[in-house]
């Protein structure tokens, strides 16, 4: 009778061993597995900022608070220009408002999406060609608000 029990331990034993190295085949092929399904892969940073023109007119209509910032403003088509140490795709804007000298702007895309809107290099806007920006010209300011809120009429 002692015979058949180191016989059933030495079943079970077994039986523990397989399940152990069952589950520990499953586990590491389902790390194994996660690297390949799940890709990382950096957003490209030079995408073409295809809705430059409609971000650019949301962007400056909360800006420009002055109607006369509106007229004869310029726009340049996206082209990939030197921003720090990359080379990004840059929007070159030029206003032309009255009684003031020209200023050159620059609108900054990275992934597609504006980051930054920042004073113009020589070396960003000096061969751009511009044309007119007419949806900007379209294009309102956002109404202001009174200069005292207590009087919700804006009356003093």
């Amino acid at each position: 009778m002692t015979k058949k029990r180191p016989d059933r331990l030495a079943i079970m034993n077994i039986q523990r061993a397989v399940i152990f190295l069952v589950i520990a085949a499953v586990a590491l092929a389902g790390c194994g597995g996660f690297g390949r399904n799940q890709q990382t892969t950096a957003p490209d940073p030079n995408v073409f900022p295809a809705n430059y023109r409609s971000t650019l007119v949301a962007f400056l209509r909360q800006s420009l608070t002055d109607r006369s910032d509106f007229r004869g403003v310029s726009i340049a088509e996206p082209a990939l220009k030197p921003v720090g140490p990359s080379q990004l795709y840059v929007v070159c804007i030029q206003f032309n408002p009255r009684g003031q000298i020209k200023t050159t702007k620059a609108a900054v895309y990275l992934s597609g999406q504006m980051t930054q809107f920042i004073d113009a290099t020589s070396e960003q806007c000096t061969d751009a060609v511009y044309q007119p920006f007419k949806e900007l010209e379209t294009a309102t300011p956002p109404a202001t608000l009174p200069s005292d809120l207590s009087d919700p009429r804006g009356m003093h």
